[in-house]
């Protein structure tokens, strides 16, 4: 006989990397918001699937990822 799959249960309690911190609610101002970690995620993951240098500089370019020497990057202005 195979066994029935039960249904996922939600998990109890606080969030096991952050003991003790509940997230906060964000506002309409935060969801436009993008942290650092948030933009370094982001160019690490574009860099692991670039096809090389030159694709990987374009892509993080059209995602605004990155800007002029010296420059903020337009995703975080």
């Amino acid at each position: 006989m195979s066994e029935v799959p039960r249904p996922r249960r939600a998990p109890v309690g606080p969030h096991p990397e952050r003991p003790g911190q509940t997230p906060a609610q964000r506002t309409a101002a935060d969801a436009y918001r993008v942290t650092e970690e948030q933009v370094h995620r982001a160019r690490m993951s574009v860099a692991r699937n670039a096809v090389d240098p030159d694709d990987c500089r374009r892509l993080l370019d059209m995602l605004g990822l990155i800007g002029a020497p010296g420059e903020t990057p337009p995703v975080r202005r």
